[in-house]
């Protein structure tokens, strides 16, 4: 079902003109940041400095509208390009986004009262609760106010159409999740709660504070659907109709930049076909599904290869 939904989405949209100068727009990027280390030498050195936000903002708009304006331009949809609610919502939702993963002051908030593992974990806590409030309320609010016609919070909604297929989805690419904890790039980078840093948090025991980390952890992927496929897939669609995904894939590769690059690569099509399937539901819920089950998994696997391997 979710393979028919994919196929007929593709049969309607495709534009090979387009699509390859989207495949290639996003190779180049993705080459340029591993091969250059755009992320770690341009882009992460300003959370220390204070200019975050507008670095963010400034690259998500360049990669954006490095997609949307070109494949609008090779489809000759030009009425789409002169229409300025295009501009206005779109550059807002990245404002809301850029905000929220530059959003930096709490790691200098004063816990003065905590021990220096409490303080790490109530930011580690904080990390993911941020884009609740920074991305989360404000599309809530802005939905209430100009997206009125669409269903539910932009696919956080009753509709959950093939929502068994995607957790079957999810059993079968068990066995690859796996095989992938074995990579040594996944060695590094997982679990993300690192337990072992930690010394008796608000005298509780681990089994207790981790999965308190971990709801929220879960959480943030709640809110990544629900920008990504729901904002800039269900939100935006509303003005550009089905030419709203391939934009969105490149916005996704992008912010996995600082990440493993098989992740990075991965999330190009990832992106892209939970983009088709929100478009096609009208739902987020199998991302979020998908997304959080994955997340999970290699969580588990992190602590499996920590403790037991």
């Amino acid at each position: 079902m979710l393979f028919n939904e994919v196929i007929s989405f593709v049969k309607q949209d495709f534009n090979w003109v387009a699509y390859l100068y989207t495949f290639i727009f996003i190779c180049a990027i993705i080459f340029a940041n591993y091969h250059f280390e755009f992320y770690n030498k341009i882009i992460n050195p300003t959370f220390y400095k204070g200019v975050s936000i507008p670095t963010f903002f400034v690259f998500y708009v360049a990669v954006y509208f490095s997609v949307a304006i070109p494949t609008l331009l090779l489809r000759h949809e030009f009425h789409l390009l002169k229409q300025s609610k295009f501009y206005l919502k779109s550059l807002f939702f990245i404002a809301l986004y850029a905000i929220s993963i530059g959003f930096f002051e709490y790691r200098n908030w004063d816990f003065a009262t905590f021990t220096t593992s409490e303080k790490y974990y109530i930011i580690k806590l904080l990390s993911n609760l941020k884009g609740s409030v920074l991305v989360m309320l404000p599309l809530f609010i802005f939905k209430t106010f100009f997206d009125k016609k669409i269903d539910g919070l932009y696919g956080l909604c009753n509709n959950s159409k093939h929502l068994k297929v995607y957790l079957l989805a999810l059993l079968v690419m068990l066995p690859f999740l796996v095989a992938t904890s074995l990579t040594p790039d996944f060695l590094s980078a997982y679990p993300q709660f690192k337990v072992w840093h930690f010394d008796c948090v608000f005298n509780l025991p681990a089994w207790l504070y981790t999965p308190f980390y971990e709801m929220f952890y879960a959480l943030d992927f709640v809110n990544t659907e629900l920008f990504f496929r729901g904002a800039m897939v269900i939100g935006m669609a509303a003005i550009l109709d089905k030419r709203a995904i391939l934009p969105m894939a490149a916005f996704y590769v992008a912010i996995h930049f600082g990440k493993p690059m098989g992740e990075t690569i991965s999330s190009m099509f990832g992106g892209y076909i939970l983009g088709i399937l929100a478009y096609q539901t009208r739902h987020i819920w199998g991302g979020v599904v998908a997304h959080i089950g994955i997340a999970l998994i290699m969580e588990i696997m992190g602590f499996f290869n920590y403790y037991v391997k």
